[in-house]
């Protein structure tokens, strides 16, 4: 892709996910400068449909997460041929299924750890100090609801996985305040997403029974607040969760 001094480069992990596609068409009706870096990893025909509605604004990458390695060497690849992210929004973790603690599975809970904090870890190396140099940069993680409170029974690994995510987002905002770029969360309820497709459909109905608005989350109620964490308007928020839950947590 051609350099582009007022491109606005938007790296999105997870992008063939719904929340993924909703995030990227948003930015890209929003602004023509907008060009978005597509990773996914088992979801390429979905990236190629964007691809295809968006002609030279969608660039696919792929790339399995639960390797540190890869997840870094996709970062290096990213700066030598496509330039510096202006913004990285990371939102890949495994389908959500509900489990015992007594039954807890050590290796779906280390792949989702991997997806969910190491890869960031491994690229945000790569990237950070690439991205300290513009003159605004962004980076939203996707955490949960649970993190505001008591999380729902039956979800010790997820939880566990957003907490360390939560760690991770408030070190890095932190350690880079006085830098340009920005590094905030967005903590949404359910999400009626494919997302909860091994989850038992009584479960996903008694979520919305009991949230105040009588629905699930969508995908652009999460979004629009993405939207907002990568705006100028977010100049000067950093080191923040913002939940996405109706007025169920604080």
């Amino acid at each position: 892709m051609a350099a582009n001094e007022n491109r606005e480069l938007v790296l999105i992990t997870g992008a063939s996910s719904d929340l993924g596609q909703d995030l990227a068409r948003s930015l890209l009706r929003a602004s023509t400068e907008a060009h978005i870096l597509a990773h996914s990893f088992q979801g390429g025909s979905r990236i190629d449909a964007l691809a295809s509605e968006f002609p030279g604004r969608v660039i696919a990458l792929k790339a399995d997460l639960t390797s540190r390695d890869d997840a870094a060497a996709l970062a290096r690849t990213i700066l030598a041929e496509h330039g510096v992210p202006s913004a990285f929004v990371h939102l890949p973790a495994l389908r959500l299924k509900l489990e015992r603690f007594t039954k807890f599975d050590w290796d779906f809970f280390e792949r989702d750890l991997n997806i969910q904090v190491g890869s960031a870890i491994a690229m945000l190396q790569v990237l950070m100090p690439k991205m300290v140099k513009l003159p605004r940069g962004r980076v939203v993680f996707m955490l949960t609801s649970a993190v505001h409170g008591v999380p729902p029974k039956f979800s010790s690994g997820y939880t566990i996985a957003k907490y360390a995510e939560l760690g991770l987002m408030r070190a890095l905002a932190a350690e880079y305040a006085t830098s340009p770029v920005r590094v905030n969360a967005v903590s949404p309820s359910m999400v009626e997403t494919q997302f909860l497709s091994e989850m038992n459909e009584l479960a996903v109905q008694g979520a919305a029974s009991s949230n105040p608005l009588g629905r699930n989350a969508t995908p652009a109620d999460v979004t629009g607040a993405i939207q907002f964490l990568l705006s100028p308007a977010a100049d000067y928020i950093s080191g923040t969760v913002l939940p996405i839950a109706a007025g169920t947590v604080a």
